[in-house]
């Protein structure tokens, strides 16, 4: 993980010491990931009351990261490749050496810089490869650990979606509902972990029962989190509202809340009366049922009478129109996957 690390770079940077005895200052930098912040991981400071942040010459460090090579100056303060603009003289470099670390992709991940303050004792090309060298060792530490940190953020996500999975396979029906004279199917399955379609049975007084589907816009997070709050409105406003139109327009002012803009529900609710076989539509701009004659034949129920999806209009107006259902005919609600 990070922690293993920046402890990687720092032993690194311990050993870069003891192979140039001349080096008194010396850092490791990484780019913060999609962004151009350079992140001190590694300071090394040759005498103790030099020590503290680095303070790095950003003409040096950028100049490494844009050629995507080494750069050695044994006379920092007179190298024309710098130019006197940098504070190179407030940081009394003298010889530096400045190496960026390449991932094998050819993405500079950050550099790693020794300098020193001695005029005397500078840096040569021989010195300069043996830095590159550690520079494509570190490299791929850095990399590795980055890929590894991908991976656990990866697998930690994958077990919370999994875990939203389980939560909102819980708001659905675990089995139909057992009703003298009908019988009642479902199949469900996301297109990902988490899917954007509610269905739910629900009791209501005078011996009926309601069937509700929807399909929420969108996917994943966003679409679940509006599921769960479908399931609840829906269950509270069928409770609060014993005509079944009105219970559709108290769930659209739910949703036509700011709160929810941009977001819309499409859904059909069909509630039976199981004395009189008499089932009730209220269709929000949802597909329409399908119902099977028991001769065999098909046609679509009410497709005219539709209003706008739940979330769009706070005015609208939906209708409700009541069909009969004889025996061996059956009607079929679905949403878009089906199709």
């Amino acid at each position: 993980g990070a922690v293993r690390l920046d402890e990687v770079l720092r032993q690194l940077l311990e050993n870069l010491f003891k192979i140039f005895i001349q080096a008194d200052r010396g850092f490791i930098a990484l780019l913060e990931p999609g962004s151009e912040k350079l992140v001190t991981k590694a300071v090394r400071h040759r005498r103790e009351e030099a020590g503290g942040r680095i303070r790095m010459s950003r003409t040096i460090v950028n100049s490494a990261m844009a050629k995507k090579e080494a750069i050695l100056s044994a006379d920092a303060s007179a190298d024309s490749q710098f130019g006197m603009s940098e504070s190179i003289v407030d940081f009394q470099i003298h010889s530096v050496m400045c190496a960026p670390l390449v991932s094998s992709g050819g993405d500079v991940l950050g550099v790693i810089q020794v300098d020193t303050t001695d005029a005397r004792r500078r840096f040569s090309r021989d010195d300069l490869d043996v830095l590159a060298s550690v520079a494509c060792q570190a490299a791929v530490a850095v990399e590795n650990a980055q890929l590894h940190e991908v991976a656990v953020r990866q697998e930690l996500l994958q077990r919370e979606l999994e875990l939203a999975h389980r939560v909102q396979r819980g708001l659905l029906p675990a089995s139909p509902p057992q009703v003298a004279k009908y019988e009642f199917f479902h199949f469900y399955e996301p297109a990902h972990q988490l899917g954007g379609d509610y269905f739910d049975y629900l009791p209501l007084s005078g011996n009926r029962l309601a069937s509700a589907l929807a399909d929420v816009c969108g996917k994943g997070v966003a679409a679940a989190l509006l599921v769960a709050r479908l399931s609840a409105e829906v269950r509270y406003c069928l409770a609060s509202f014993p005509q079944p139109v009105d219970a559709v327009q108290r769930l659209n002012e739910v949703f036509c809340d700011s709160r929810w803009e941009g977001k819309f529900v499409t859904m059909v609710l069909a509630v039976i009366d199981v004395a009189s076989d008499d089932v009730c539509i209220v269709n929000a701009g949802h597909m329409a049922p399908l119902l099977r004659r028991a001769s065999g034949a098909v046609e679509e129920v009410g497709p005219s009478r539709g209003g706008f999806p739940l979330g769009i209009e706070p005015e609208n107006s939906y209708q409700q129109f009541s069909i009969k259902l004889a025996p061996g005919e059956s009607l079929v609600m679905y949403t878009d996957g089906v199709i």
